[in-house]
């Protein structure tokens, strides 16, 4: 598979993403795990698991609102584990978790990329070029929602 191919498979987990998150909140490690996905155009819930909580008062707090979670941490050692942790928590308080992003976002990147917060830029490099040489420029909800922002 090519890096376009990647990419265009990546856009589409992504934008698969997008609209889960419209109802369904995503678990991340960190704030720079929440401003990659901001700039990929996820405008859902977006909750960072480091925030001094521990893992299970997290899957606790999740309970008391929602009947699902999508579980993306990072594709390493560290973050398996914290998705074991979450996927254990949020099982014991009777939320779904979907976890199957994460999984198809790894298998995509190859390793080039081990964590959630450098996917933006990742995804930006590997946009396939014009003929000019620049990089082709392509409407998404990332774009639209960086023009809002910037009026």
């Amino acid at each position: 598979m090519n890096a376009e191919d990647v990419y265009e498979e990546l856009l589409a987990v992504l934008e698969a993403l997008a609209e889960a998150n419209a109802t369904v909140p995503v678990v991340v490690e960190g704030e720079r795990d929440v401003k990659s996905l901001r700039a990929l155009g996820l405008a859902g819930e977006i909750v960072p698991l480091n925030r001094g909580n521990s893992v299970f008062n997290l899957c606790e707090r999740l309970a008391e609102g929602h009947r699902a979670v999508i579980v993306l941490t990072d594709w390493d050692v560290r973050g398996g584990q914290l998705a074991r942790l979450l996927r254990n928590g949020l099982a014991a308080n009777g939320v779904k978790h979907d976890d199957d992003f994460r999984a198809r976002i790894a298998a995509l990147c190859r390793r080039e990329v081990t964590t959630v917060e450098d996917l933006d830029r990742f995804v930006e490099r590997i946009r396939p070029r014009g003929e000019d040489g620049r990089r082709r420029v392509r409407a998404n909800r990332a774009w639209y929602a960086g023009r809002v922002r910037r009026r």
